[in-house]
């Protein structure tokens, strides 16, 4: 994308030029002659300050550590808690993350969700199961009422979903315990799924 910025700032400032050089004194004063400069001059200038300040480079990919250490990529995300607290995934760091996004208007969603509590029970010891839900705090907090959820409930209010590679919902998520992107998995997942994927990527 650098390139094509850089391209077009180039292409642009050789049309200013040569509109200024081939044309008349008397041609310069016309109306549109001064809207085109000014215009052709605003984009120069704006390009060249998109680029200054990093526009157009590519995001981090989750999936890589950016930094050697103890927290990973996926660490770094924010949220906040039902009850309105912030606070970051960096909480988990070192524990094998089973994020799952849900709302309470996605029957999918309702119908797994007892199989995550019961895979949060069973395995709670080993892997930590974290639900967001991508809606207000009053109706996931009655979900999770309803359906007697215990595993940590936050709420996706900035695109997570998508940040972690959902496309529907619900999706379910799978994190290592340094803080990277194992799979991401669009779809109703039951119990034996859970405990499968689980196995198969952080290691029975």
């Amino acid at each position: 994308m650098g390139t094509s910025w850089a391209s077009g700032i180039a292409a642009a400032a050789d049309t200013v030029w040569a509109v200024t050089a081939t044309t008349t004194p008397a041609q310069q004063r016309a109306p549109w002659r001064r809207w085109a400069l000014a215009t052709l001059g605003a984009y120069v200038a704006g390009a060249v300050v998109f680029l200054a300040v990093g526009g157009g480079a590519p995001e981090a990919n989750l999936a890589q550590d950016r930094t050697p250490g103890t927290l990973g990529p996926v660490h770094d995300i924010a949220y906040e808690t039902l009850d309105g607290e912030p606070t970051t995934l960096a909480q988990y760091a070192g524990q094998p993350l089973v994020i799952n996004f849900f709302a309470s208007w996605c029957p999918p969603c309702i119908e797994e969700m007892p199989d995550l509590q019961r895979f949060h029970q069973e395995h709670g010891g080993r892997y930590t199961v974290v639900g967001l839900a991508v809606e207000g705090s009053r109706p996931a907090r009655d979900l999770v009422e309803e359906v007697g959820v215990t595993y940590d409930i936050g709420l996706d209010q900035r695109d997570i979903l998508i940040e972690l590679g959902g496309v529907a919902m619900p999706t379910t998520v799978f994190v290592s315990s340094t803080g990277q992107l194992l799979d991401s998995h669009s779809g109703i997942l039951q119990y034996d799924d859970l405990v499968d994927k689980a196995e198969e990527l952080f290691g029975s």
